[in-house]
């Protein structure tokens, strides 16, 4: 008898400990919407209380400490039965802390009410606790704390866009690399972010197939760096080429943005300058004589040359400075010079090429030699005619049939 009391007691001690020690009330939250962000309204706080219990309370009210950036969203009403929506009261409204009627809740069973609340639009990113306290059966109390996560703003900065090419400055025909980096300056991280360069104009060709690169898990304040290459046609126009830099990422809400950016890739025109063709009036230079040196100045590069000038430097005395002007592209230019004669020989000249093109200014050297022919030196094309027609009598003469008159 004794060992069965003494196993009855142990039982009754070790339920009781087990009573004392279990937690009254479990309570789960569920907010109306999937995120809470700044200037939202009238969002519904779901408020269940689970009584793990065996006994029933008869009397037990909720609490809810309204603290900032939290407030509520119906006017204040302190009196009971006037209620602006079912389940709950506001005991001042604004900051006000919330509560609702007394109720019961039977052995292992819940009670669900609906708090309200409101956002404060100027509400930083971050996670707010909300206390509460559940008054039950005169003079007891449990109490605890929500924790609700505020979503703040989702931004991505493009901190810059970089073209990288063989030379400063991307040239028609040449390879180049757009490098992107960018931020996420927002207040949420991002799940994935797709960057996507379109360009605009067919002559901007990209080097492989894959203008898209995907980035995930970008932290708040992260930075990503993304490079693309490409290439210009070599006939394309010197010109200022628009590039579309789509942007599609997801935060951690899960909400999804698509946002496109325009940036500008400049293409820088190189000319090059060279002689083409060189004639002179008279053809066959005398001594002594006056004659003018034309030179076609051709243009073969990628860009038009401003400010053409070019200088015949020799010993030769005359109007030896040419203006040019402008080139353009695959076309050219005279440049004429008069000189006032000189003496018989070999006069060997530099032409000097100055412009100024996309890259700067520039200046090349040709070498020229003019030939000045002896003045008494007597031109063998009337001596060749005159033995041509000489040859011409005695073959006719030869070719006549007797008798013939």
């Amino acid at each position: 008898m004794k060992i069965a009391y003494t196993l009855v007691m142990l039982a009754l001690m070790v339920s009781v400990a087990s009573a004392q020690g279990e937690t009254p009330f479990t309570v789960t939250t569920v907010l109306s919407v999937p995120n809470l962000s700044p200037g939202d309204s009238n969002v519904g706080l779901e408020f269940t209380v689970q009584n793990n219990m065996d006994v029933a309370v008869s009397s037990a009210k909720i609490y809810l400490y309204i603290r900032y950036p939290f407030s509520a969203s119906v006017s204040p009403n302190n009196k009971l039965g006037e209620l602006n929506y079912p389940g709950y009261l506001i005991s001042s409204g604004g900051q006000g802390d919330e509560y609702t009627q007394y109720f019961p809740i039977e052995p292992r069973s819940s009670h669900k009410t609906v708090f309200k609340i409101d956002v404060d639009r100027n509400a930083k990113y971050g996670a707010y606790d909300l206390p509460y306290t559940i008054f039950y059966d005169d003079g007891k109390e449990y109490s605890g704390k929500i924790t609700i996560n505020v979503k703040g703003d989702t931004l991505i900065e493009i901190k810059n866009v970089q073209v990288n090419s063989n030379n400063s400055a991307v040239e028609p025909g040449e390879v180049f690399k757009i490098a992107v980096s960018f931020q996420n300056v927002g207040d949420n991280s991002i799940k994935w972010l797709k960057l996507t360069l379109d360009p605009a104009d067919i002559s901007l060709i990209p080097l492989s197939s894959d203008t898209e690169r995907i980035f995930k898990d970008i932290p708040q304040g992260g930075i990503k760096d993304a490079e693309v290459w490409f290439s210009l046609e070599k006939n394309a126009p010197v010109k200022n080429y628009p590039m579309d830099i789509t942007l599609n990422y997801m935060d951690e809400r899960g909400v999804q943005y698509n946002e496109t950016r325009l940036a500008g890739i400049v293409a820088s025109g190189r000319a090059s300058l060279d002689i083409a063709k060189k004639t002179t009036d008279p053809v066959r230079i005398i001594e002594n004589t006056p004659f003018t040196l034309t030179l076609k100045i051709e243009n073969t590069g990628t860009g038009d040359a401003k400010g053409v000038t070019a200088r015949f430097v020799s010993g030769l005395e005359g109007d030896t400075l040419a203006y040019l002007g402008e080139i353009k592209k695959d076309d050219y230019s005279n440049a004429i010079f008069t000189f006032n004669g000189a003496g018989s020989g070999n006069k060997a000249g530099v032409i000097n090429i100055s412009y100024v093109d996309d890259f700067g200014k520039h200046e090349t050297q040709k070498e020229l030699n003019l030939i000045v022919n002896p003045g008494s030196s007597v031109n063998p094309l009337p001596v060749v005619i005159g033995i041509i027609a000489i040859a011409a009598i005695v073959y006719f003469w030869k070719g006549r049939k007797p008798g013939a008159p």
